[in-house]
């Protein structure tokens, strides 16, 4: 009898190239007269208060923060912070930026900045953020590689639990189809730093107004749209998707920097090396030497 060969059957995983960024995590014990003056930045930040009571402001909104209760804050939103009891306060704090589109639209779409400890979101992520709260509290041990490993393990965690959770809680349908647009629009975008050219800024206007009208929207709409969903504007985003790209390609130890100048598009390797030290504060040669010795 002719045996039949069996069906073969093969899975893989979908190929991924996510940066993300983690700034001034920080445990920390105050006084009663402690207070941190109204500001803003470019990142998201997850506040947690772990003993006392602190009074966060959020875009002139006051909230009375007690233990366990926290805020996830979207970048460009102005807050301040103050101990609102006689005695003392400890907190956590971490700061995070991400470029995966797909995770910046769903932290975008978070319906409020301000969760209770009893809170969908707050129970969810709440054993992660103590793994990485015992990690900084063990700072020492943090300059280690396996520590190091360990940290990354958890704030991936802490990825997954806030995507999954945004996702159940996100169900606005204006909302949704506002961010529908603003994900085509940003894959219109990194198609567009894929291609070669030449890079300016009237090109990135252009590119931003062809996307927008792809999509059927004027440019002012899809910037307010892009902004709300991501966090950052469309320029801001190429420039992200540019910088992102000719990292990677500086790892290539068999592209020249001259090479790499022309692949991003540039006129000159004088013009990228320029663009690339207003971005990271260091020349493309200086970055390369970091991995290549």
């Amino acid at each position: 009898m002719e045996q039949k060969e069996g069906r073969k059957r093969e899975y893989m995983l979908p190929d991924m190239d996510s940066t993300f960024r983690v700034f001034g995590a920080h445990l920390r014990t105050v006084d009663r007269d402690w207070s941190y003056p109204l500001h803003k930045h470019p990142i998201f930040e997850i506040n947690l208060v772990l003993a006392g009571t602190q009074e966060f402001t959020v875009e002139r909104t006051s909230y009375k923060q007690l233990p366990g209760d926290l805020f996830l804050l979207q970048p460009g939103e102005h807050h301040k912070s103050q101990v609102s009891e006689e005695e003392g306060m400890t907190y956590y704090c971490l700061h995070f930026d991400v470029d995966e589109p797909s995770f910046r639209e769903l932290l975008g779409r978070s319906p409020r900045c301000f969760y209770p400890s009893d809170s969908d979101l707050t129970i969810a992520i709440r054993p992660v953020l103590d793994k990485l709260i015992e990690l900084t509290a063990a700072h020492e041990a943090a300059l280690q590689t396996e520590a190091r490993m360990h940290i990354l393990s958890a704030l991936f965690e802490l990825f997954a639990v806030l995507s999954g959770t945004l996702s159940k809680l996100n169900k606005d349908p204006a909302g949704l189809k506002s961010s529908e647009i603003a994900s085509q629009v940003a894959v219109m975008l990194e198609q567009a730093v894929d291609q070669v050219g030449n890079h300016s800024d009237s090109d990135d206007k252009d590119t931003i107004a062809s996307a927008a009208a792809a999509v059927g929207y004027s440019t002012s709409s899809v910037n307010r749209m892009f902004t709300r969903a991501f966090g950052v504007s469309p320029r801001q985003y190429l420039s992200t998707m540019m910088l992102k790209k000719a990292k990677l390609l500086l790892m290539d130890p068999e592209l020249t920097v001259e090479d790499i100048s022309t692949r991003l598009g540039y006129n000159n390797i004088a013009h990228f090396s320029r663009q690339f030290k207003r971005w990271t504060g260091e020349s493309p040669s200086l970055f390369r030497a970091r991995f290549h010795e």
